[in-house]
């Protein structure tokens, strides 16, 4: 299964750029790069979503996850956002675009041919 993943974290004056690093890191495996305000993380490997998928099984919430991924498909596009702070604990914890995370989402992008097959086995 191919799977481009794009992840990006807003960088904001207040936070220190080594802290939002890894709070990406701690959920994916990307190589990521801070430009003009923003952590961005990028891979064209599924197996750097192997990190997401074993913490979502381990905090059983593949229910609540899948409901999360499948309302964030936009043709061959999954989207979806996670709480900046929890990561940088080294947790899963969905967000929405605004508010919840007051420092700002980490936003997720994968693109893929099969968004249910790519969300099935991230939850399975």
């Amino acid at each position: 299964m191919d799977a481009k993943l794009e992840v990006k974290a807003p960088l904001n004056p207040t936070e220190d750029e080594e802290k939002v690093v890894k709070s990406i890191l701690s959920i994916f495996k990307v190589k990521v790069n801070v430009m003009q305000g923003e952590a961005i993380g990028c891979s064209e490997n599924i197996s750097s979503l192997e990190k997401l998928k074993r913490m979502i099984r381990q905090k059983r919430i593949r229910f609540t996850a899948r409901a999360i991924m499948k309302s964030g498909i936009k043709g061959n596009i999954v989207e979806f956002y996670l709480h900046k702070q929890a990561a940088y604990a080294g947790k899963v914890s969905f967000s929405n675009v605004e508010g919840e995370s007051p420092l700002g989402p980490i936003k997720v992008i994968i693109k893929t041919d099969d968004p249910d097959k790519l969300i099935e086995w991230l939850t399975e």
